[in-house]
C-alpha cells in the first residue's frame, strides 16, 4: 500500500472514530438524575447492596426504556435530598414528592409534579397493647430524620411532645418495641414489610384513632417539565404494565 492510499486509510478511521463519538451519547439516551430517599423504604425503594430498587425503579426504568431516558439514581438522606432539589437545584427529578412536603421551602419555585405515582397512607403505630390511649399516650415520638409529624401539629402541643429522630425506619421500629418511643410517625406499607422481613410482624400496629392520612406520591422536578409531560403520557398509555409493576410490589388495591 502507497503512503498515499495509508494516509488516506487512516483519515478515515480518525473520520468513523469521531463519528462513534458523536453517535454513543445519543444511543445511550439523555442522562438524568433522580433524586430518592436514602432509606429502607420497602415496597417503594430500598438501596439493596448499593443499588436503588423497589417500584419506583421499576417503574421508572420503565419509563426511560421507552422514552430513551438512561436515568442516574442519586440516593440522598432526606435533608440533603431537599436541599439538592429544591436549593442548588442540581437534580433532573425528584421522588417521592408532594407539594404539602415543606411547603415554605418551595415557595417561589416552579415545581411540576406528575400525575399521581402510587398511594400511601402515613400513621401513627404503636404496639397492639397500646391502641386506643390517644394522642395523650404520646410523649416520644419517633420520626425519620428530615421528616416533619404533619398530623399531630392541629391537635397537640409541641411542647408535649419529644421528637425521636432516626436515619432508617428500622431503627425507630426498633426504638418502639423496646419503649424508648411511644409510638412511630411513618407509612403503614413500610411499616409493615419491615416488620414481615424482621419475623416481627405484627408487633407494631397503626392507631386508627390517632391522626393519619391516605395520600398520593408524586415525581417532581424543577428543571425539567418536559420530562414530566412525557412521564404522565406513559402512565396513561401503559396502565397494564404500570399496574403489572405495582402487583409485583404489592401495591395493587
Amino acid at each position: 500500500m502507497t503512503t498515499t492510499a495509508l494516509t488516506r486509510s487512516f483519515a478515515t478511521a480518525l473520520a468513523l472514530c469521531a463519528l462513534l463519538l458523536l453517535i454513543t451519547p445519543a444511543l445511550a439516551g439523555q442522562r438524568l438524575t433522580v433524586g430518592v430517599e436514602c432509606l429502607d423504604y420497602p415496597p417503594y425503594g430500598s438501596i439493596q447492596n448499593g443499588e436503588y430498587r423497589g417500584y419506583a425503579r421499576d417503574l421508572l426504568d420503565a419509563f426511560a426504556i421507552e422514552y430513551g431516558y438512561d436515568l442516574v439514581y442519586d440516593p440522598l438522606p432526606v435533608k440533603r435530598l431537599y436541599q439538592d432539589f429544591l436549593v442548588t437545584r442540581i437534580l433532573d427529578l425528584k421522588f417521592p414528592d408532594s407539594k404539602d412536603w415543606h411547603p415554605g421551602k418551595r415557595k417561589g419555585l416552579a415545581i411540576t409534579y406528575s400525575d399521581p405515582v402510587c398511594e400511601y397512607t402515613d400513621g401513627i403505630h404503636v404496639k397492639p397493647e397500646n391502641l386506643g390511649r390517644g394522642v395523650k399516650g404520646i410523649r416520644v415520638l419517633g420520626i425519620i430524620a428530615g421528616f416533619k409529624p404533619w398530623l399531630l401539629k392541629p391537635i397537640m402541643n409541641p411542647k408535649d411532645l419529644t421528637v425521636s429522630e432516626n436515619a432508617s425506619i428500622s431503627g425507630l421500629l426498633g426504638k418502639a418495641l423496646i419503649d424508648r418511643v411511644d409510638a412511630v410517625y411513618a407509612n403503614e406499607e413500610a411499616v409493615r414489610h419491615l416488620l414481615a422481613a424482621m419475623g416481627l410482624k405484627g408487633r407494631l400496629v397503626m392507631d386508627p384513632a390517632l391522626p393519619h392520612k391516605t395520600d398520593v406520591y408524586h415525581l417532581s422536578t424543577i428543571n425539567r417539565p418536559e420530562v414530566l409531560r412525557e412521564f404522565n403520557e406513559f402512565m396513561k398509555t401503559h396502565r397494564e404494565l404500570v399496574d403489572s409493576i405495582k402487583k409485583k410490589h404489592g401495591l395493587m388495591q
